[in-house]
């Protein structure tokens, strides 16, 4: 908008306004100078070195965190797991090097019959197979999940994750795509959709969204074997309701091989994300999926998910998918509304009376802040009533707060702490934790979370 007669409609004034929604989001900063990752492992697990094959239960590590002084998988050996009660995904942090000639897999499962696979540590299960009816077919389970069978698309949707999952005749819709190239947070894959039929016989579960792996050394990474996290066939023949390949992040100040793979893949589900995280990058093997490189300093996002959304202005509703665009704006305001305005945001998992800033951005003139506290409702489900002094005229409005990361109202924990997991507070390759979040809105309907650690390095990275 470049004059009042664009900027006006009947006495309305246009306030373009963006609603966010975060959850997953983290942030990054450059590769530093200094070669080093302190993975702050105290190597309380020990030395990890299988001669056999073995499955690891993780229902005695609730995290998925295990903190190891060596790992080395000789060749021939194959590693599985058990997921833990919480499903997390797996983590390894290892104080000296990691050596794998063997195989680490992380996999979903195939479905057997009408019944489904489960997902791989981290990933979501398959939806059961249905009789018309009664039962009903189900949808996989996972931010990805394919869509259950129906009697227009008999067979269970792909499931997706980094890509989409595949669409073919008879088929339900695959899921939506999710995650971030990073892998931070460290996201598993989703469950494909159940099939529908008329006879149990031909029905079939989803298979499991793969699960999802980070591997983390001091020293080095040296991968000559296999790092796999496939998603899981239907329990039907053709192959559909299938699983999601899941997530592959490598962390270390050295990574090398020749021959390793690392893989994310799936028959007709999306693949998932590999992410190689290296200051010394030697590795010549084969990546396979959606896979990328860089230095990443986030190890570990802390465990903590946070909504915020501009519900009303003045009243007016704001819509559930704001475009921020001036040309067409979400609110109009009457130019009769008196100063100040009511903005509403609203909250999940923000402590009450934690102090919300609503910050609006005008076309022409200065920035206009208002703060409040959500103070209705519970910790849960909250809203804050913020009073604005609105300029006339479009402009962008958006909301921001700051939380603590393991306490609530902006207030940090101990830095130094070792009661709280790593899994609460996060981690730097640094070895240092998180004290604080800041979550805010971007322009154009971008978000952006902002990770404070104790002595008050900031690090933000954009979604993808």
């Amino acid at each position: 908008m470049k004059n009042d007669a664009m900027r006006r409609r009947a006495g309305g004034v246009k306030l373009s306004s963006i609603i966010f929604c975060v959850t997953v989001l983290v942030a990054w900063l450059p590769a530093r100078g200094r070669a080093q990752v302190n993975t702050g492992s105290d190597g309380h697990d020990g030395v990890f070195a299988p001669a056999t094959n073995t499955v690891i239960d993780m229902h005695d590590h609730p995290d998925g965190i295990y903190q190891y002084s060596t790992v080395n998988i000789p060749s021939g050996v194959t590693v599985t797991f058990i997921p833990n009660a919480n499903n997390t995904p797996v983590t390894w942090l290892v104080q000296n090097n990691c050596v794998i000639s063997g195989t680490v897999d992380v996999s979903g499962k195939a479905g057997s019959g009408i019944v489904p696979g489960q997902g791989g540590p981290g990933g979501g299960a398959g939806g059961y197979g249905g009789q018309g009816d009664s039962p009903q077919p189900h949808r996989g389970f996972g931010l990805g999940g394919g869509d259950s069978g129906s009697s227009g698309a008999a067979f269970g949707g792909n499931a997706s994750y980094a890509t989409a999952g595949v669409v073919q005749a008879s088929e339900a819709a695959a899921g939506l795509t999710y995650g971030n190239k990073y892998l931070v947070p460290l996201l598993g894959g989703s469950g494909g959709g159940g099939s529908y039929t008329d006879t149990l016989y031909s029905s079939g579960g989803g298979g499991g969204g793969a699960g999802a792996i980070l591997i983390a050394s001091d020293r080095a990474i040296f991968l000559e074997g296999t790092v796999g996290a496939t998603g899981g066939r239907s329990g039907n023949s053709y192959p559909c309701g299938t699983g999601s390949g899941g997530g592959i992040r490598l962390v270390a100040p050295l990574i090398a091989g020749t021959n390793g793979v690392a893989y994310c893949n799936s028959n007709a589900g999306g693949s998932g994300y590999v992410r190689l995280d290296v200051l010394d990058d030697q590795f010549v093997g084969r990546l396979s999926g959606s896979a990328t490189r860089g230095f990443n300093p986030i190890l570990i996002a802390p465990a903590q998910s946070v909504t915020l959304a501009i519900q009303s202005i003045a009243g007016n509703a704001v819509p559930g998918n704001p475009t921020g665009v001036l040309a067409t704006p979400d609110v109009t305001i009457s130019g009769q509304q008196a100063n100040p305005i009511p903005v509403v945001v609203s909250c999940a998992t923000v402590p009450l009376n934690t102090p919300i800033t609503v910050v609006v951005k005008p076309v022409n003139g200065a920035m206009v802040l208002g703060s409040g506290m959500n103070s209705t409702g519970t910790q849960a489900s909250s809203t804050a009533t913020v009073s604005v002094n609105m300029p006339r005229g479009g402009g962008i409005i958006y909301a921001t707060t700051v939380i603590g990361v393991g306490g609530g109202g902006g207030a940090s924990i101990d830095d130094g702490s070792k009661a709280a997991s790593y899994a609460q507070t996060g981690l730097t390759t640094d070895g240092e934790r998180f004290a604080k979040m800041e979550i805010t809105a971007g322009l154009n309907g971008a978000q952006q979370v902002a990770y404070i650690t104790g002595s008050r390095k900031r690090f933000s990275l954009p979604v993808r």
